[in-house]
């Protein structure tokens, strides 16, 4: 059908997103998105991850252009603070270029040999990661030189005009992301706005959505419809009643209080910080004129009044809060219902805590968007569809539960968080394998959203691995002299970073330099 009707129910980022990613696929298509400004949007810092810069250059939409409009900035990896309860961090990175590791035996060195013989004598993980000593410099992974220079106006996007040393991904403004999304939607790429809050839907004797009745009267047809309606989850929840699976057992925090704090606009870290609380932990994400912060924490210890109060002991002065929200951690069953098809916040949700919300969504419909199945769903296809949906979620809520695996405990929450929850059964298999021998080639973790890298960053931050067992396995390769092998990469990643340019200096470079949206 040429002319299917697609409606799209609820902005933000993850409507606008919806809606492009809709039109890349099906050009021909009339997509309709709906959106009220009664309903507002915070605004906080978001962060993401590398496969959102994928995203994004596959819509076509620069990453300069998205600093200029969007106050976005870099990020290279998240810095884990107090997470033992001793004062310390660990910073989970985004992957170097393998030209950085160029002595290597094989392609993941970092990642077994070396890796297992440092985790064995417990030293520190980030005194082999390039990126963890770039994010104490406030460096990005960046070299400029004058050949770049020149060519940087010659780019649809300046950034690819200079040398980069790894992976890297955004914080940006919500609020200004999903302006500046809808703009191009609207001006660029044919779809359609309708201003409306939505009333009620019709349906046919299926069971399927043929269209949306909102407040003001409109009524808007429909042969196919995204959900992404955020918390409020109007058609798959409210509408649909699909089941919900709850990870209160494994991820117990349920409020989160988010507020800003102004920062100077020169100069700021290139990674988002996670910072342990007595009852969860807080978020601090840098955009470029003030950091998006927010404390994440479980209300069965401490109300929003204490959790506010905590935070500025923390800080040292007052926060102003704009509002506190509950929240719910978990999925509905299926991600397809019908016609509709749920899309992030609508669909499922965990603690932002790897900013795993918009890479979950959209390879999920990517995937979906792919398969041509929006001009053919048959119940069979749908029942196919919704479990590779879920083998993309499933992994999540597991590699957030290791996170809370730590020393700390000082307070209620940290000292009971073991005896209250339940450790995923995927989890159990893989402590079981790593305290036996450390298994991590790719092909221990099938199908797993965070690769080896990933588990070994986190595991090793928390103190999670049995050291013995490493420091077994390394044994081996004592003829390797890995000790001495760490030293030169450490020495080899500070002469590099000499190189790198600070991240407010490269923010201002592409904010310059930066051409319009074709």
């Amino acid at each position: 059908m040429s002319n299917k009707r697609i409606i799209v129910l609820g902005g933000g980022s993850a409507g606008w997103l919806t809606a492009l990613l809709t039109r890349e696929f099906y050009p021909e298509f009339d997509i309709t998105l709906i959106e009220s400004e009664e309903i507002g949007i915070l605004g906080a810092g978001e962060g993401t991850v590398p496969h959102f810069i994928e995203l994004i250059d596959f819509l076509r939409i620069p990453v300069s252009a998205l600093v200029r409009e969007c106050s976005s900035t870099l990020k290279i990896g998240i810095k884990f603070t107090n997470w033992n309860g001793d004062g310390t961090s660990y910073f989970h990175d985004f992957a170097a270029k393998d030209e950085l590791e160029e002595w290597v035996f094989d392609d993941n060195f970092r990642y077994n040999m070396l890796t297992t013989h440092l985790i064995g004598k417990g030293a520190h993980l980030d005194s082999v990661n390039f990126y963890a000593g770039l994010a104490k410099q406030w460096k990005v992974p960046f070299v400029l030189n004058d050949l770049n220079d020149v060519a940087l106006s010659n780019y649809r996007d300046s950034i690819s005009a200079v040398q980069h040393l790894g992976n890297f991904a955004l914080h940006f403004d919500a609020r200004l992301l999903a302006k500046y999304l809808g703009h191009i939607a609207q001006s660029q790429r044919r779809i359609k706005r309708v201003e409306g809050k939505f009333s009620r839907v019709t349906e046919d004797a299926d069971g399927n959505i043929t269209g949306i009745h909102l407040e003001n009267g409109n009524y808007v047809p429909c042969d196919f419809i995204f959900d992404c309606s955020g918390f409020a989850r109007l058609l798959l929840g409210k509408h649909f009643n699909e089941k919900w699976i709850d990870y209160k057992q494994h991820l117990p925090l349920d409020t989160a209080l988010p507020f800003f704090v102004p920062h100077d606009g020169t100069n700021f870290p290139p990674y988002t910080e996670a910072i342990a609380m007595k009852y969860g932990w807080m978020w601090r994400i840098p955009v470029q004129n003030r950091y998006g912060c927010g404390y994440v924490f479980d209300s069965s210890y401490i109300d929003e009044h204490e959790a506010r109060r905590e935070v500025e002991e923390y800080l040292g002065h007052e926060i102003n809060p704009p509002k506190t929200f509950r929240f719910q951690a978990g999925t509905f069953a299926n991600t397809i219902v019908k016609n509709c098809y749920g899309v992030g916040l609508s669909q499922h949700f965990v603690e932002p805590l790897e900013a795993t919300s918009i890479w979950t969504f959209s390879k999920n419909l990517i995937n979906f968007l792919k398969s041509g199945a929006i001009t053919n769903l048959t119940p069979e296809v749908s029942a196919h569809l919704n479990e590779r949906c879920r083998l993309i979620i499933e992994p999540v809520p597991e590699f957030l539960y290791l996170h809370y695996l730590t020393q700390r405990n000082d307070s209620p929450f940290w000292q009971q968080f073991r005896a209250k929850t339940t450790m995923m059964d995927s989890l159990k298999v893989k402590k079981s394998l790593w305290e036996k021998v450390p298994l991590f080639d790719a092909d221990t973790l099938p199908l797993q959203m965070f690769s080896a890298p990933s588990w070994l960053s986190v595991g090793s931050g928390v103190h999670f691995f049995d050291k013995a067992s490493f420091a077994r396995l390394a044994s081996q390769w004592e003829h390797l002299q890995l000790d001495q092998k760490a030293g030169f990469l450490a020495k080899k990643h500070e002469h590099l970073s000499r190189a790198c340019m600070l991240h407010g200096d490269f923010l201002s470079l592409l904010r310059q330099k930066s051409q319009p949206v074709q």
